[in-house]
């Protein structure tokens, strides 16, 4: 029979089995939950992404995209909402769900992506990034992190920035430790052998800028090029505020024949690369789940306290016995 030391030894082993297991959930299996088939359909069916779709600022379809990025932060669980701002005398919306952190919810990383489009149905300008807060916004939000993570959908983007410049003038005095925009990450002509990213910003942004290359090449398969400053996207208004901020975009940005033509449609043969536009989604929530740092699931703390306490039972029979 078993000694009541090596009965004690093995208890303690057998605890430690438990907290390896509590331990097992990272990064990596959140990552995992990223999915190439939830993504399509937010950008196939959600966003007004087809031959004749128009989703410029004003128009039905505008509000109606703005409309269902709310209806899908709302059935995630987050803390949704409209976010309203004047332009020229209208009143517009940027759309704003928040997943609050649960030690520092004052410390906030942002996702964001202009929804609007030049007057065209605006696949990968850019429904194609939007599609990607959304898809990060579906799967962070199965999970609790210390500090907060807030998803955005700006409008009037390709009118100025002005739907971001107005949340970042609001929101200067926030403790915004991050911001990513999500612009044009769904062409990629040369396929799946061109895995690759472009990152800009602002050398103060750097830290920021490294760290999601570092996950894109983790989670996603991306190496990616780091570029300076370049004012075009809605992470700008976070930097002119003193922010870290960067924009991710797709590597063949500059030759896209598609930019703000009709033809930036889902319905463009060869066009929508989805996997590479999955894999920026993995890299970003890669980045995501460790800046904010993940939080163990407490059903699995609840398993490791539990198998515990029936090893201290064990231990006490043993005694008894003896």
């Amino acid at each position: 029979m078993l000694s009541k030391y090596r009965f004690l030894a093995l208890a303690i082993g057998l605890t430690l089995a438990f907290a390896t297991a509590v331990a097992g959930v990272g990064v990596s299996d959140v990552v995992g939950q990223v999915s190439q088939t939830y993504y399509t359909h937010v950008l196939n069916d959600l966003l007004y992404t087809h031959t004749g779709d128009n989703r410029g600022g004003g128009t039905a379809t505008n509000v109606q995209a703005a409309a269902n990025i709310y209806a899908q932060f709302q059935s995630f669980g987050l803390q949704t909402f409209y976010d309203p701002f004047i332009n020229g005398g209208t009143t517009y919306n940027n759309v704003v769900g928040v997943l609050p952190g649960l030690t520092r919810p004052n410390d906030i990383y942002i996702v964001g992506a202009h929804f609007d489009s030049v007057n065209n149905p605006g696949a990968d300008d850019n429904a194609s990034g939007t599609a990607g807060v959304i898809e990060a916004a579906r799967v962070l939000s199965q999970y609790q992190f210390e500090a907060t993570i807030i998803f955005i959908g700006f409008n009037l983007e390709e009118w100025g920035l002005i739907g971001s410049s107005a949340y970042a003038a609001k929101h200067a005095s926030d403790n915004i430790l991050g911001m990513i925009s999500l612009d044009m990450i769904a062409y990629n002509p040369t396929g799946s052998g061109y895995n690759s990213a472009n990152i800009y910003g602002r050398s103060t942004s750097d830290p920021l800028k490294n760290a999601l290359a570092d996950a894109l090449w983790m989670y996603g398969g991306l190496t990616s090029y780091i570029g300076g400053a370049i004012d075009a996207s809605d992470h700008a208004p976070f930097e002119w505020q003193g922010k870290q901020a960067c924009l991710l975009i797709e590597a063949n940005v500059w030759s896209n024949p598609y930019y703000h033509q009709q033809t930036d449609s889902v319905d463009t043969p060869n066009y929508i690369d989805y996997a590479y536009a999955t894999n920026m989604v993995r890299g970003t929530v890669g980045y995501l789940a460790n800046a904010a740092v993940l939080i163990p699931e407490p059903g699995s703390i609840t398993v490791l306290f539990g198998g515990t306490l029936w090893l201290a039972v064990c231990i006490r029979r043993r005694k008894i016995q003896k």
